[in-house]
């Protein structure tokens, strides 16, 4: 008889009502695959953005609503453009131990404990796939995962800490890795308060830059404690504030007007690196502080697995500090989402999913 497991599924775009927990039949692994017991896993801004539709333009967005096809996967609204698949079990920072394998994999992951990568390559350069995206993921007892894309993990932390890593510290390690950040920079990081922005300010001091942390009012000595040289508010003095700096890299996932607040604040030659856009996707550009200061614009989504190879090293170093904001359980998705959405917090929303 086919074991079932508890999961929590995407059915559709749409509000939480779309986040259904209910039982469903336990994966087995195929060529290749491992399956693992899910210890936690954490909430990330792609699992909003697939339930809502973010990746697709309004336009289009509102046309998905209306169709009432809601299954066709030949919909764009995800960020590959190549349509998600409903229903869908989401979460991408899975941590857990391997429980079965399937042919062609080594023996010896076999009841090791492992973190994920989520992102899946093939072999064409822009043929990629994202656990809870492109095929299920951690919201789950349990999930099937190229064994490629595991890395046993030799740490103290526990599954709650290490589930705080994979998303937000390999978006951000990517950021760096993309916009070459060295010892002789100094960067300055928008949204710092977040998961990927706080992972910037301690990968950022890894590699020697000087940070500069924006963050909300109230979260000023979190950013100093992760090592942020100078931390701001987003309030009026901000633009002034970032003028006595020579700032050669800007770090963005908010967009909106810190957007053109970045490319003026950036020095000749600056390096302006984006890997989302949690306030608004649309900006306007004046060419001529892109043509006459030299400036050069990076986008950061897909990466190479020699970032996440070097996340894990920093993990098992103890480089790199957790920081659990709440912990829900599997059956609270909603609540987790809803918690997530209201951005009051510092840090990471895990859900303890391993008993």
């Amino acid at each position: 008889m086919t074991e079932l497991m508890n999961a929590v599924i995407l059915t559709g775009f749409g509000g939480p009502e779309k986040l259904v927990y209910t039982q469903v039949p336990q994966p087995v692994p195929k060529k290749g695959e491992v399956l693992i017991k899910v210890g936690a896993c954490s909430v990330n801004n792609t699992d909003i953005n697939t339930r809502t539709g973010w990746y697709a333009a309004e336009d289009n967005f509102q046309a998905i609503l209306q169709d009432t096809k809601e299954n066709d996967v030949d919909s764009s609204a995800c960020w590959t453009q190549h349509g998600t698949e409903f229903p869908r079990i989401q979460g991408a920072d899975i941590v857990g131990e391997v429980v079965d394998i399937g042919s062609d994999v080594e023996p010896r992951l076999l009841e090791q404990r492992v973190i994920v990568d989520s992102w899946i390559r093939n072999d064409a350069l822009d043929d990629y796939q994202y656990v809870g995206s492109e095929l299920d993921g951690g919201f789950a007892e349990y999930a099937v995962i190229p064994a490629t894309n595991v890395y046993p993990i030799n740490s103290i932390l526990s599954d709650i800490e290490l589930a705080t890593f994979p998303c937000a510290y390999s978006t951000a390690e990517n950021m760096l890795t993309k916009g070459r950040i060295s010892a002789a920079d100094t960067v300055v990081i928008t949204g710092a308060s977040g998961g990927v922005g706080s992972a910037l300010i301690q990968l950022s001091k890894i590699r020697g830059a000087k940070v500069i942390a924006i963050v909300g009012a109230n979260k000023e000595g979190f950013a100093k404690d992760l090592g942020a040289d100078y931390v701001y508010r987003r309030d009026e003095e901000l633009e002034s504030n970032l003028t006595q700096h020579q700032i050669t890299v800007a770090l963005d996932v908010v967009g909106d007007s810190y957007f053109n607040l970045m490319i003026q604040a950036l020095a000749p030659r600056g390096r302006y690196i984006s890997c989302g856009a949690i306030g608004n996707p649309m900006v306007a550009l004046d060419l001529r502080d892109l043509i006459y200061k030299d400036l050069e614009m990076i986008g950061a989504t897909r990466l190479e697995a020699d970032v996440f190879q070097r996340l894990v090293g920093y993990l098992e170093k103890g480089l790199l500090k957790p920081l659990v904001a709440k912990i829900f359980q599997l059956s609270e998705m909603k609540e987790a989402q809803d918690f997530f959405q209201g951005k009051g917090f510092f840090g990471k929303v895990v859900l303890s999913i391993g008993k």
